[in-house]
């Protein structure tokens, strides 16, 4: 019986660790398919109710006004997310006239989330009449920015702070209808 050569042996290990590593690499690129961050989905369940009934104070010159609205949020990611001390606010013509507060909640992986986002207005009488005006034509048009802070917990607490600055808002838009992921029709 012949002996294999140290060549061929080396040329046999070779082999078998190339496969190694193509199998290696196939399933941690379907691992890292599969828990790559994807971006959440998120639907405003009492936005038109909302918006009318703060148009309607600011029509009878109530120039305060505060609701709340019910934010449902589809998580994809196979992660839970934490979200702490958020905030922002609407503008108008360059000019400020409210804010809302994110309240601490918790976005459950793979999962629909409900929170509730306070939102006060506090424009003077002019620009109350004026977004009453705007809203009952269909024009009405916020700049809406702000921040929270995120941390992921299965990343080992990873946290960062999300910020949004200059978003339009248009009340009347129809896709802010779109209450899909809401649990109320």
């Amino acid at each position: 019986r012949k002996k294999k050569s140290s060549i061929k042996q080396m040329y046999g290990v070779c082999q078998i660790i190339y496969l190694i590593t193509i199998i290696m690499t196939v399933i941690l690129f379907i691992l890292g398919m599969s828990y790559a961050p994807r971006l959440p989905e998120y639907n405003v369940c009492t936005n038109q109710m909302a918006w009318k009934s703060i148009i309607e104070g600011m029509a009878s010159l109530k120039v305060s006004a505060s609701f709340d609205l019910l934010i449902s949020v589809y998580n994809p990611n196979r992660f839970e997310v934490d979200l702490k001390n958020g905030a922002g606010q609407f503008h108008y013509d360059g000019e400020y006239v409210g804010s809302f507060e994110i309240p601490e909640a918790k976005i459950s992986e793979e999962a629909i989330s409900d929170f509730v986002v306070k939102v006060t207005f506090t424009p003077d009488k002019w620009q109350a009449l004026s977004l009453t005006t705007e809203y009952y034509s269909g024009t009405l048009r916020f700049i809406v920015g702000g921040h929270t802070h995120v941390s992921v917990p299965a990343f080992g607490n990873y946290s960062f702070e999300a910020k949004f600055d200059d978003i339009e808002v248009n009340p009347s838009d129809p896709d802010l209808d779109d209450t899909h992921l809401c649990a109320c029709p």
